[in-house]
């Protein structure tokens, strides 16, 4: 039996586990790429399952589910809705954690590319998964972070975005929460995302807006070499010497506002580099992602909402999007009409006290945490804000009675109880 150690990629969580690929043992979850913040791919127990890899992926629309979103554009030269900020996320891990990307309100969550797939039961059966058939499976798998079954094919359904290996991204900037939020307009096809600096009281943005450019250029996206992100600078992340504020500060005037060029598909989809690794100026690489969404009715809570959180910490890196209604809500994606904002702190210097006041101010707005980045949330504050989960929670008793899927994350946060 094949033994691995896996590590969270915020480097908080690691552990030895042995892979079952029979379903003999039990408590166990899939696991792909380790690219979540948190606890949600690691298994209760030290087994686990995992789909084989293809050797060598093959193009088309029906896909292994250990296929990468990464080796998807390359081999089918076709785009994605909700295509997540990694390229080597796997597609089921795409499907369990329903990942958002910078398409915005033309575009979606993955759910939005799903058509069918096949899900093996903790019973060993395999069913077929669709809108049509198995519904309520199919559903409560797309944002069930590989509770329901472990995703054996996949088939995803037709679109007609425009592809290119080339874009033109221009970059605007100003001050303030409102004015960033206003900012935003509803542009079919146009790729958004802003970035905030949030040390400084002027609430400084730098948004980023792109657009394929009709071209015939062929280019494979470029993996970042694994040497990358393996020096840490913590001074920075501790603010010593306002050097965090100054890389803020600097990063924001380098930036021309108006400014356009053209950039490969890597810089326009893929936004986490060398620059963008939060992991490079924490203590031991170590830190945490607070992700959240909040309806589009409550939006002027938003800079409140950041004030509190932030509060007595130094927060690394903050950057925000606009997500658009969710296809199916019998899950426990946290997809929702109205804005997504994720802020990265070091672990270290991490205070609970603003984050669990934050939570409380979060929930009365409606607000969701993105459980593939959380490793904080309490059973308790989790059920007041996923008010959904009875729902889902019914459908996983009918799929797995004996509870043979369980994670850390689903143990911590009391979701198979029965």
């Amino acid at each position: 039996m094949k033994t691995e150690e896996i590590y969270s990629w915020g480097n908080n969580f690691h552990k030895e586990v042995e892979y079952d690929l029979n379903l003999s043992k039990s408590n166990g979850v899939c696991i792909g790429n380790q690219n979540s913040y948190g606890d949600c791919f690691f298994p209760h127990s030290n087994y686990s399952y995992k789909v084989l890899n293809e050797k060598k992926p093959k193009p088309g629309l029906v896909l292994n589910p250990s296929t990468t979103i990464g080796n998807f554009i390359n081999l089918n030269n076709r785009l994605l809705f909700g295509i997540p900020g990694k390229e080597n996320v796997t597609i089921a891990g795409a499907i369990a954690s329903d990942t958002h990307g910078k398409d915005n309100t033309w575009g979606g969550s993955f759910s939005k590319n799903i058509d069918s797939f096949k899900l093996r039961l903790a019973n060993k059966d395999l069913i077929n998964c669709s809108y049509k058939e198995n519904r309520e499976a199919f559903t409560a798998t797309i944002g069930g972070y590989g509770l329901t079954g472990i995703i054996e094919e996949v088939t995803f359904k037709e679109n007609t975005i425009p592809f290119s290996f080339l874009f033109n991204k221009k970059i605007e900037k100003g001050s303030g929460f409102h004015e960033l939020l206003n900012n935003f307009s509803d542009t079919k096809l146009q790729y958004w995302v802003g970035w905030i600096n949030l040390l400084n009281k002027n609430f400084d943005w730098v948004v980023e807006k792109s657009r394929a450019i009709d071209t015939k250029q062929k280019k494979d996206i470029v993996h970042p070499p694994s040497s990358i992100g393996k020096f840490t600078l913590p001074f920075i992340g501790k603010n010593i010497l306002n050097s965090m504020s100054f890389i803020n500060y600097m990063y924001f005037h380098l930036n021309s506002n108006n400014r356009s060029k053209i950039v490969d598909l890597q810089k326009a989809i893929f936004p986490l580099s060398l620059i963008s690794d939060t992991r490079n100026i924490s203590p031991k690489r170590r830190i945490l992602q607070v992700q959240f969404s909040i309806p589009l009715k409550n939006e002027l809570h938003i800079q409140e909402l950041i004030e509190i959180l932030i509060y007595n910490q130094t927060p690394l890196l903050c950057s925000i999007k606009r997500l658009d209604k969710s296809l199916y809500k019998e899950n426990l994606s946290f997809y929702q009409e109205g804005w997504t904002i994720a802020v990265d702190f070091s672990e270290k210097y991490f205070n609970l006290k603003s984050y669990e006041n934050f939570l409380k101010k979060l929930i009365n707005l409606e607000g969701k945490i993105y459980l593939a980045k959380d490793s904080l949330l309490s059973e308790k504050d989790f059920r007041e804000m996923y008010t959904n989960f009875r729902e889902w929670e019914k459908t996983i008793k009918k799929l797995d009675p004996q509870n043979k899927f369980q994670s850390m994350m689903s143990h911590r946060l009391g979701l198979k109880k029965w």
